[in-house]
């Protein structure tokens, strides 16, 4: 995600009224409430885990998924994705038309993948750090899907 947002910001510092005609398509494009949502979950996730720092949280939207800020991630390159599919490109790929939908959904699912994965790093290191707790905690609550929860190994005992 970080080479699109760098791209972005040399075409932004170049054109800076490039913002205003780009708020105004993603306001009317389809899609946009769903970054907006990602965006509020985001927000919402990460001011509550500032303010809880240095502890294993189990409150807020932490008692309903172990990974919210992921799942906002998820939630918002999913919008985005959507409003992707009403652009054209601004350089042309030798791919044809039809499959840019299909390139651009693939995209996603590896997005979506990168943050299973970065969660599931993630747990090893609050297993690390908080042990039994952590793992009281993963067995009550939902990894990124809420009111999703899914059979764990017991094997993290030993």
């Amino acid at each position: 995600m970080s080479v699109p947002l760098i791209s972005y910001l040399v075409f932004f510092f170049q054109y800076p009224n490039i913002l205003l005609y780009d708020l105004r398509f993603l306001i009317g494009a389809q899609g946009f409430y769903v970054v907006l949502f990602g965006l509020i979950l985001y927000i919402y996730s990460l001011i509550y885990q500032l303010s809880h720092r240095g502890q294993l949280i189990t409150k807020g939207p932490y008692r309903i998924m172990r990974h919210p800020q992921y799942l906002a991630f998820i939630i918002m390159t999913l919008g985005m994705t959507v409003v992707a599919f009403q652009t054209s490109p601004i350089f042309e790929i030798s791919v044809p038309y039809e499959n840019r939908f299909s390139i651009l959904f693939l995209i996603w699912i590896v997005e979506v993948l990168a943050y299973i994965l970065l969660g599931k790093i993630e747990e090893v290191a609050l297993k690390a750090k908080y042990g039994d707790d952590f793992l009281e905690y993963r067995n009550k609550v939902a990894f990124i899907i809420p009111f999703l929860k899914l059979p764990v190994k017991k094997l993290d005992k030993a």
